[in-house]
């Protein structure tokens, strides 16, 4: 049987610890209590049917973390600030301690369900539970949500690495048609107070633009201009470089038996050269990089170099004998070199057959036909390689 001093010390334990459980329970609790008590997230935050629900949308941009022209694939550290009014969620603060705001998960309340339309792997909502929402006493709702946000872009080559790309991100409310939600340009221009500047692009323009049609859309653009400083002194002054160190196989004696060798060497560099621009270029020949083709001309031109060498040391050995050099390339020597020829006429000794084909041809021999060559091409190389460089710049360079 319980005594009365039994009832009376279980009374007290059980009033005390009511008393310290009201005691925990904060101002904040009961607010969340009382705001969420016939709350249902799952309804649009309408007070008219044919009013929709408008949401702010503010673009932070913190830092661009690739671009691949071979995929097309663009993707930004980014975030979106959204910003709407839910009339269900407000109150009077001084019914609460003043308190004027309170912070909660995403998933307690109704949310514009924001979602890339246009990424590069899989269709997917921004925000992924991870970031609470601020609501203030007046019913405004502050959600910041953001992450590594990667989007397809189409990349045009043609004049690589003075490329200039268009990048878009489109976002809209998933599940929503333009009668129900509505999106907003909260600030006009991108925001980049915490922007990382990029190795390879720089930003140059920015833009953002509504398109309301079944649903509502806004859409980021990016205009990134690439920085060309690694492709023109990794690629481009090499290949010119090797170029004209292949122009100097004319001054290389015949003698030393290297010509061949030394301009089929340059030769292979040069396509080397060549395939290592190409592996960083997307495999698509709409549009192809004008680069390609001028890289392609200079493996042309070192192929010519070598084709050249070859023929002019045939000459160089050519008997004159058995094979004497033609009237018109002897009459051709005297004049473009008369003084010269003139001059070794006067001191040659020469047997008596020489003589007389001297007297038609004034000493000039295959070897002095191909050293006149040699001189020639020399000339004609470095001005073809100083021609082709200027118009590679000038084409590459304005016609972006």
């Amino acid at each position: 049987m319980i005594t009365n001093l039994t009832w009376n010390v279980l009374f007290s334990f059980v009033f005390l610890h009511k008393c310290d459980s009201v005691d925990k329970k904060t101002v904040g609790d009961t607010l969340f209590n009382d705001l969420f008590l016939t709350y249902k997230k799952d309804l649009l935050p309408q007070k008219e049917v044919n009013r929709p629900v408008t949401v702010n949308v503010t673009f932070l941009l913190m830092g661009i973390r690739e671009l691949d022209e071979k995929t097309g694939k663009l993707s930004v550290m980014s975030s979106l600030m959204l910003t709407w009014n839910d009339f269900r969620l407000k109150w009077d603060p001084s019914s609460y301690g003043n308190q004027t705001l309170i912070v909660i998960p995403e998933e307690n309340i109704w949310k514009p369900n924001p979602t890339l339309l246009n990424p590069y792997d899989n269709l997917k909502l921004v925000a992924d539970g991870l970031f609470p929402v601020t609501i203030v006493s007046e019913g405004h709702l502050y959600w910041p949500i953001g992450g590594i946000m990667s989007s397809v872009c189409n990349v045009d080559v043609t004049y690589y690495p003075f490329d200039i790309q268009v990048c878009a991100l489109k976002f809209t409310p998933w599940g929503y048609p333009f009668t129900s939600v509505q999106l907003l340009i909260g600030t006009p221009e991108i925001i980049r107070y915490h922007f990382t500047e990029d190795g390879e692009w720089d930003i140059v323009n920015t833009n953002i633009r509504i398109f309301d049609a079944h649903v509502s859309m806004i859409t980021v653009e990016l205009v990134l201009q690439r920085r060309p400083a690694f492709v023109i002194y990794n690629f481009i002054l090499p290949v010119v470089i090797l170029l004209t160190l292949n122009c100097l196989v004319f001054v290389l004696p015949v003698e030393s038996g290297e010509r061949v060798s030394y301009s089929v060497t340059v030769l292979l560099a040069v396509a080397l050269f060549l395939t290592l621009v190409e592996n960083n270029l997307p495999k698509t020949s709409l549009p192809t990089a004008m680069l390609t083709y001028f890289l392609l001309s200079y493996v042309i031109i070192s192929a010519a170099i070598c084709a050249l060498v070859i023929f002019n040391s045939s000459l160089y050995f050519k008997d004159d004998k058995l094979h004497p050099v033609p009237i018109y390339l002897v009459q051709m020597m005297h004049y473009c070199f008369k003084k010269k020829v003139l001059a070794s006429d006067t001191n040659s000794n020469e047997s008596p057959k020489s003589t007389i084909r001297a007297s038609v041809g004034s000493g000039i021999t295959w070897r002095t036909v191909s050293q006149w060559i040699d001189k020639i091409l020399f000339c004609v190389c470095l001005l073809v390689v100083a021609v082709s460089t200027t118009v590679l710049f000038l084409v590459l360079k304005n016609g972006k």
